[in-house]
């Protein structure tokens, strides 16, 4: 049997991105982000949403998506728009027996006369062999025969990732980000029968997934579903007319009743799409969930947050929150909260401080250091230094 090769992705890098214009965010198992309204959370997850997009679709789509390069780009103090956008993603790769090999991945987009932009792109490896870079219309792979004209508009990832076995797995590894702003409202329609494996991002393609969903998954999530609502027995996505639907069958009394999906609460579709991000297959490499907290109880959260819990060994699994009911869970430990704040004109990501984290404890949790203003961070953000594509910092 082949060796297989695991992916972990380790941390996200941005510059000049919307309001970002230096930060990394570092991930743990499982990641919580903490931030006021405004203060770049939802900016982040749709920095990670454009590297997905940009080498599952095109760049240029990705950007147009956005409203161009532009809209996107963070603005100088002067108010200019030439400082180059990066995104990049830092990963750890292991093979059996071996050392493991780390690997950063991403792109800029630098300004230039006459095009709209220039793309650098590079793949740096601490393997001996492996990387490659990219500079507008010129590519370099030592060791690789590739001769590859980079396509303008495009990444040269997606289009070389199937000829070596590592930078498939980078490659795999970027289309398997997933990031969700779930909508109740959205998963209750009934659409066109479609996607059956990739969970989309405000949930409308649940019941496609879940009718895919392998047998042992549906039980586990539905064990997790029946404690957020009283009774549910079973949840299926059915067809109706070329439409899939939800349809939910509840215990009432001596009967079961069976409701669609607009006749249940929105806590219910929301705890169903949280469970169907978590446990999706293929599996993601990351997940990344936006105020988990929308649309439910305190005890439904804590369902949700166990669910989480146990899911971090299969994949990285990050939750954005402002809710102390979600940071006082025992799975909030301060190694895992990063936070998300607005200063000198620009969004920040911060470690708690040390005092902070010292402080944390089954009393004193995260939430309640929230409630008291007592959420101290750490003197430094993090960033990324000046090279986006440095290995190690």
């Amino acid at each position: 049997m082949a060796e297989r090769m695991t992916v972990t992705v380790e941390e996200i890098r941005l510059r000049n991105f919307r309001a970002f214009e230096n930060a990394r965010l570092r991930l743990s198992d499982l990641t919580f982000l903490v931030g006021r309204n405004g203060a770049g959370k939802s900016s982040l997850l749709d920095a990670i949403a454009l590297l997905q997009e940009a080498v599952s679709d095109s760049l240029e789509n990705a950007l147009d998506r956005r409203g161009g390069l532009n809209s996107v780009r963070r603005m100088s103090a002067g108010g200019d728009l030439d400082a180059p956008l990066g995104l990049a993603l830092a990963m750890s790769i292991l093979l059996p027996g071996r050392a493991p090999v780390r690997v950063v991945y991403g792109f800029e987009l630098v300004s230039v006369a006459n095009a709209p932009y220039r793309i650098v792109e590079r793949l740096a490896t601490s393997a001996i062999s492996g990387g490659f870079e990219r500079t507008g219309g010129d590519f370099h792979a030592p060791g690789n025969r590739l001769d590859p004209v980079p396509p303008d508009g495009r990444l040269m990832l997606p289009l070389i990732g199937r000829s070596d076995s590592l930078w498939n797995q980078i490659l795999d590894s970027i289309r398997g980000l997933r990031t969700y702003a779930l909508s109740p409202a959205h998963m209750a329609e009934a659409r066109e029968i479609g996607e059956r494996t990739t969970l989309l991002c405000n949930g409308a393609n649940a019941g496609d997934v879940l009718k895919a969903l392998p047998e042992a998954e549906c039980s586990w999530l539905l064990e997790r579903l029946a404690l957020i609502t009283e009774g549910i027995v079973r949840v299926e996505g059915d067809a109706l007319y070329g439409r899939r639907v939800l349809r939910f069958r509840q215990q009432q009394g001596e009967a079961v009743r069976t409701l669609e999906a607009r006749q249940v609460s929105q806590g219910t579709l929301a705890g169903l799409g949280v469970l169907l991000a978590l446990r999706q297959q293929p599996i993601p490499s990351v997940v990344l969930i936006d105020e988990i907290e929308n649309s439910l109880h305190a005890s439904a959260l804590g369902v949700l947050l166990d669910a989480a819990q146990a899911s971090c060994a299969r994949m990285r699994v990050v939750l954005t929150t402002h809710s102390p009911e979600v940071l006082s869970h025992s799975a909030v430990t301060a190694d895992r909260v990063r936070v998300v704040e607005w200063r000198d004109g620009t969004s920040q990501v911060f470690r708690l401080s040390p005092e902070t984290q010292a402080a944390v404890n089954t009393l004193d949790t995260v939430g309640e250091l929230l409630r008291s203003n007592a959420l101290w961070t750490g003197p430094e953000p993090e960033t990324c230094g000046d090279d986006l594509f440095a290995l190690e910092l």
